[in-house]
């Protein structure tokens, strides 16, 4: 099977861990006024982990529409579980009034980020496979005897340095 078959998979997968993470803790920043703590970031980049996974399973050979809808299903459970974890997070403040700025900033983004993430895979796989097609057709017509395999190296090649020769310096020297 070719590389490329698994880019959209690695691309589905690269991009939930640092879509996860990046909205949850802005969101947060957009409601309190300031970042949560670094125990706070690591859970929440290792809850885009597992989302990551779950998103790649859910969206692998989904039509778009559906695997957006996965997208946005996972990418919402990962936010809720994000926000439980920031608000056990002893050095994050707690939100004042109503967290209005962080309501919105997760409407919007987690929908355009479902979006992108699955438009970005499906053209990826597109690509890959319009790449597989070019390529395998030009392999298959190069000669056999075009794939020559070099048998020794060129620093082997090269002339023996202190090896015991038939040939030496002139006589008369």
């Amino acid at each position: 099977m070719s590389r490329t078959s698994h880019t959209p998979d690695a691309f589905t997968r690269v991009a939930a861990c640092g879509v996860v993470p990046a909205v949850a803790v802005g969101a947060h920043a957009t409601a309190s006024g300031e970042m949560p703590g670094s125990g706070g970031v690591v859970l929440a980049a290792a809850i885009g982990l597992v989302a990551a996974g779950l998103l790649e399973i859910l969206t692998r050979g989904r039509r778009l529409w559906p695997a957006t809808a996965a997208a946005v299903a996972v990418l919402t459970s990962a936010q809720v579980a994000i926000h439980g974890a920031l608000a056990a997070d002893a050095t994050h403040v707690a939100h004042g009034g109503a967290p209005v700025g962080m309501l919105v900033t997760h409407l919007v983004a987690i929908p355009v980020s479902a979006l992108l993430i699955v438009v970005g895979a499906q053209l990826l796989a597109v690509v890959g496979s319009v790449v597989r097609s070019l390529t395998s057709s030009t392999i298959a017509r190069v000669p056999a005897s075009v794939l020559l395999l070099r048998t020794q190296s060129p620093a082997a090649a090269g002339p023996a340095v202190g090896g015991a020769g038939v040939r030496g310096p002139p006589a008369g020297f």
